[in-house]
């Protein structure tokens, strides 16, 4: 959908026109129709003219609050997808950005080295990208037409965006209605767009991704059915939720719902028509339920409102069933992290001689080496014990929000604060030990604030005139290096200087000593509630020990649990272990035991005729999973090479 190489805008402005007037360009390829339709807007509807060069349409900072305090608590939840989705296309040059309702940019993860070229492309937090503003446009041209799209650089109508590529997707809330678009921009893509099918599976995979973590997080108060496609898929891969009220009704679908009964209008149905079963008969446990008027059957797992978990007792074959809700009635110590890993036990020695001396502490490791427990098996190591232990996760809060959350507010600081204000983490920390994780995501402007804050031992809220006086113990994580982060100007050195007292790196889970520990007392902690820990085979073990383990002791506790959850007669065997685990089933026999991973990749995605969705569901992970080892050992569709 590209203009051949060599054209001038002269010639994409010509293409466009005669496009819109309905004449033949036998030169060129033809548009998409979604572009083709949004070509005709611009010029008929919205009067633009490709031709106009301005510079980017960027709000002021008390207009882009207004657009960004609406969404905070949706930002909070969408973050972590969106800082993972960076993670994997920041090396490629590809630029983040979410998008709200309106086409306005409220949040962005980008790349350092090109930021002026980004912000000249209006690449940028307050950029507006509505369609009758900018022109056919990702952002722009997803939210107009509620569709998802690729939008490849002679897509677009203004001829000052031909050099971006653009990939997003609408994000929809329970009740259908248009929240944001997830963008991906690259000012350097390939001219061909070879990869941009791959690049376009990770934005729709994050999408969904935020889409059920929003749905989740609003249908708290309400029953929710998750249906699986199988009894084995119940509980690990979901592909559609429905929430209903307590009569009976549906009141919220996530999009695999909304893919899954295209077409229909479900909100204010009663559930028995859209599945013959009630919420009596799934209250006893997991049910293999037919889809109302289709031979289609589901299974089906009913969450019950949170409001009512702690009112009603469970059924006693559910909770045997669900030794993942049960969890150990204390912390774990500081021995008990460091486990038989040397490098762990040195760590303890070292902080039993500091713990008292009130000397920051910053951690380093990979995500989910279990920063956190070890930071409040510190505090509770300390005299300040019985005092509070406040965490905040830097990266976790929107950009706006982050310094109401640590320094808190005074009363009236702002258009929407609470009545009396809000004690901000430092506040709630005196006397404490305040974890502040991800520090290395901190805005600068954060940054400059909490540097005063530590220097001078005392805070004044946002708003406020008066200074409180902090005694709190500070300790940090991050999985950046810091150090690069103060190289590049990300962060600043005075603050990385204070905070770097006590310097520990926890080691990755592949690379610890006492890993067949970790895992038998994954296993213990998972089973409780049970008659007994279910038993690996040796197979499965070794499967275990063997796995690189990129999500560290929390993707290890995840895998555990689902399989748990899922074996039969108390043994896990290798197909009982998700999220990534080395299993290709029934194409390992078109693929010898000495293949290299992509060439297995390869084999499973050839035996289901390069139907990601189905390779995926064949090897028990996610759809982002399978696409990230895509990515990672090269393997790409045939008809995109």
């Amino acid at each position: 959908m590209m203009i051949a190489p060599g054209s001038t805008a002269s010639d994409h402005i010509d293409r466009i026109m005669a496009w819109v007037d309905g004449a033949a360009v036998p030169t060129s390829p033809p548009p998409h129709d979604i572009i083709a339709d949004s070509w005709k807007r611009c010029v008929l509807k919205h009067r633009l003219d490709p031709a106009t060069v301005n510079a980017p349409n960027v709000l002021t900072p008390p207009e882009l609050r207004d657009h960004v305090e609406p969404v905070g608590e949706f930002l909070g939840f969408a973050r972590e997808s969106l800082l993972g989705l960076h993670a994997q296309l920041a090396a490629s040059g590809y630029v983040v950005l979410l998008a709200d309702r309106h086409g306005v940019t409220i949040e962005r993860f980008g790349s350092l080295p090109v930021e002026g070229r980004m912000a000249r492309a209006g690449l940028e937090r307050g950029a507006v990208w509505a369609e009758d503003c900018e022109g056919t446009n990702g952002v722009g041209t997803c939210l107009a037409s509620g569709k998802p799209i690729l939008v490849h650089r002679f897509d677009h109508f203004a001829v000052r965006h031909t050099g971006l590529t653009c990939s997003v997707a609408p994000i929809l809330g329970p009740a259908g209605e248009l929240l944001a678009a997830l963008d991906v921009s690259s000012l350097t893509a390939p001219a061909g767009g070879q990869f941009q099918s791959l690049v376009h599976g990770f934005v729709m995979s994050a999408a969904r991704q935020i889409e059920d973590t929003w749905f989740l997080a609003r249908t708290r108060e309400n029953c929710v059915l998750a249906l699986a496609r199988s009894p084995e898929m119940a509980g690990i891969e979901t592909d559609a939720m429905i929430a209903v009220d307590p009569a009976g009704t549906v009141v919220g679908l996530n999009g695999g719902a909304r893919r899954l009964f295209a077409g229909k209008t479900l909100i204010g149905t009663r559930l028995d028509a859209v599945l013959e079963t009630s919420l009596d008969r799934l209250a006893e446990g997991m049910a293999l339920v037919r889809q109302s008027g289709t031979e289609r059957r589901w299974a089906v797992t009913l969450r019950m409102p949170l409001a009512a978990t702690a009112r009603r007792q469970p059924p006693r074959r559910l909770a045997a069933r669900s030794p993942a809700t049960a969890r150990p009635s204390r912390p774990m110590t500081l021995e008990e992290l460091a486990g038989g890993d040397p490098q762990m036990q040195a760590h303890v020695r070292r902080i039993r001689r500091f713990v008292d001396c009130d000397l920051p502490i910053l951690m380093g490791g990979e995500t989910g080496t279990g920063k956190e427990a070890f930071a409040r098996a510190i505090h509770d190591a300390s005299a300040r014990a019985a005092r509070a232990f406040v965490g905040i996760n830097c990266a976790a809060l929107p950009e706006s929000l982050i310094e109401s959350e640590l320094f808190g507010y005074a009363e009236g600081a702002f258009t929407g604060a609470r009545r009396d204000g809000m004690r901000g983490k430092l506040v709630q920390a005196n006397g404490g030990t305040l974890f502040l994780d991800e520090i290395g995501d901190m805005p600068l402007g954060a940054q400059t604030r909490l540097l005063r804050v530590l220097a001078e031992r005392e805070v004044i809220p946002l708003g406020g005139d008066r200074a409180i006086p902090l005694d709190l113990h500070v300790i940090c994580a991050s999985h950046h290096d810091l150090e690069a982060l103060v190289a590049s100007g990300a962060f600043r050195a005075d603050l990385f200087y204070r905070l770097n007292g006590l310097r520990i790196v926890l080691p990755p889970l592949r690379d610890r000593a006492d890993k067949a520990a970790l895992i038998d007392r994954a296993l213990e902690l998972e089973a409780t509630g049970l008659p007994a820990p279910p038993r690996l085979t040796p197979e499965a073990r070794s499967l275990l020990m063997s796995h690189d383990w990129p999500g560290n002791i929390r993707q290890l506790r995840t895998v555990v649990r689902a399989a748990v959850i899922g074996c039969e007669d108390g043994l896990i065997r290798c197909e009982d272990l998700p999220l990534g685990m080395p299993r290709f089933s029934g194409a390992a026999a078109a693929c010898p035991a000495a293949c290299t991973e992509a060439e297995r990749l390869q084999a499973i995605l050839r035996s289901h005729k390069w139907c990601v969705a189905d390779a995926a569901r064949s090897l028990n992970v996610s759809r982002m999973t399978l696409y990230r080892r895509m990515a990672k050992f090269g393997v790409v569709p045939p008809n995109q090479l």
